[in-house]
């Protein structure tokens, strides 16, 4: 078997990559912005509004999302040598720091990549597996230096159990945990293993109100993170803290098990979580309905912490409800919630008298009186009565009716009701005026006479066979 080469910290950062996007809001000038970053960074800023554009080692692109009394704005820096980028990071924290703002929707994105022609390791990015860094890295690590980001809806946690497929021993977890933890493989975990079969890793821990005033925890971070990484495509054996988070993240594991195929288990277990069909509660309805029921239970009771509420499948419709339940980084996918608190990812839901905090919500309605905070929002129908608050909306379209405050609103349909406060931005999609085309030139004069002679024969009008006035003296 082969053994790994073991290299020392300074070793592994030399043969570092890495990329930055910088995310802020600034009220100056675009142009005087460039010009700051140009002598900032010693590279050659490409303004655009366009996301198509990729940085290159000598050129920047400064992306600006819109235009507005205080535009966002995204500095993109391709990937170089770990010891290259660090004056980069000093000087434009520094920046921003001085001239912009920060708030809880601004990141400081990083790709990671090693270069594997000088960094031999046991395997590689590309070839990872990436629960082993989901084990090895401490989300503690990153709070005590960003408190901003615990439980930001753009970076959320990537210690997240999958659902139940099958039953598992409970000594038998550490060597089937990759069958248990689930990989977050969207843009908005703290860490994104979308790009990992191509070698780069990105990681979006380092961000929230105020992330550029912290240029020594940026660059502890972005150490932490590397060799992190280096260590999970370096090592065979489990260490005691991957061992510990093994027995964290699946305490109670093997008791949920049994409530999974078994509903006397489950409401024995879970007596304050009522399960209902089409509003009825016999035992007997319950183990009939128990295979449709169990999926989108256990989902919120093992990610969401669903302990108590009124759960109810509609049968008729093959629509779940959830009435009074509180759920904690839960996913929540194509149900009805009313009366609910929640933080996590809500898709296709409809929300009545909910309240929900740094959540992302997906193509969904808040139908009446839901308060919205610190959250993202993309898709979303917002009737009046609800109130949003501290939180970003991309829609296409949709209409968005109520209060919102300190929330910018991009590409919505602005209702009647729709009040934004001083702090607020609402940004309005530029449709392309229709292009004009040029008349066709004609150097000499213009005859008409050939439209007088269409007009000769009226007893053609009709454009049938029959002549116009004997026509109508035969019907008289």
């Amino acid at each position: 078997m082969r053994k790994p080469k073991h290299y020392s910290v300074l070793e592994v950062l030399n043969f570092s990559e890495v990329g930055l996007v910088f995310e802020f809001y600034s009220t100056k000038e675009s142009n005087f912005i460039v010009d700051d970053l140009t002598r900032l960074t010693s590279k050659n800023i490409v303004l655009t509004n366009e996301t198509s554009y990729n940085a290159s080692y000598s050129n920047a692109i400064l992306l600006k999302e819109y235009d507005a009394t205080r535009s966002r704005y995204q500095l993109q820096i391709a990937q170089q040598n770990y010891h290259s980028i660090i004056p980069i990071i000093e000087s434009v924290t520094k920046w921003i720091s001085e001239s912009c703002e920060t708030t809880l929707d601004t990141l400081l994105k990083v790709t990671l990549s090693f270069n594997h022609r000088q960094l031999d390791t046991l395997s590689s990015i590309s070839q990872m597996d990436p629960t082993r860094l989901i084990l090895k890295f401490d989300e503690s690590e990153v709070y005590k230096r960003f408190p901003e980001q615990v439980n930001s809806p753009y970076a959320l946690s990537i210690k997240n159990l999958a659902p139940i497929t099958n039953y598992i021993n409970e000594s038998e977890f550490e060597n089937n945990i990759k069958y248990i933890l689930t990989t977050p493989y969207s843009e908005f975990y703290g860490i994104n293993f979308k790009e990992y079969t191509r070698g780069i890793l990105e990681c979006n821990y380092i961000g929230g109100k105020g992330y550029a005033d912290k240029t020594a925890e940026v660059i502890d971070l972005l150490e932490y993170l590397i060799i992190k990484t280096y260590q999970s495509i370096n090592e065979e054996d489990y260490t005691d803290f991957e061992s510990y988070e093994v027995k964290r993240l699946t305490e109670g594991y093997d008791k949920m098990q049994m409530a999974f195929y078994d509903p006397d288990i489950f409401m024995k277990e879970f007596a304050n979580l009522k399960v209902y069909v089409d509003l009825k509660t016999s035992p007997q309805t319950i183990k009939t309905y128990w295979n449709i029921l169990r999926k989108p239970l256990f989902e919120m009771i093992i990610n969401g912490g669903l302990r108590q509420g009124y759960f109810n499948y509609d049968a008729q419709i093959g629509r779940f409800q959830l009435r009074k339940g509180v759920l904690n980084h839960a996913t929540i996918k194509d149900m009805d919630l009313v009366a609910c608190n929640v933080q996590g990812i809500i898709e296709n839901c409809s929300l009545v008298s909910c309240e929900l905090s740094r959540s992302r919500i997906y193509k969904s309605k808040l139908i009446s009186n839901n308060k919205i905070n610190e959250s993202y929002m993309e898709g979303v129908s917002v009737n009046r009565g609800n109130e949003i608050i501290k939180s970003y909306i991309l829609n296409n379209e949709e209409m968005v009716n109520c209060n919102v405050n300190e929330t910018v609103v991009k590409f919505a349909t602005p209702g009647k009701n729709l009040t934004a406060d001083d702090k607020s931005t609402v940004v309005v999609k530029q449709m392309p005026l229709p292009k004009t085309s040029e008349a066709v030139k004609v150097d000499h004069p213009r005859d008409y006479t050939w439209i007088k002679s269409m007009n000769k024969k009226d007893n053609e009008g009709y454009g049938n066979l029959y002549d116009k006035k004997n026509y109508l003296k035969h019907e008289g």
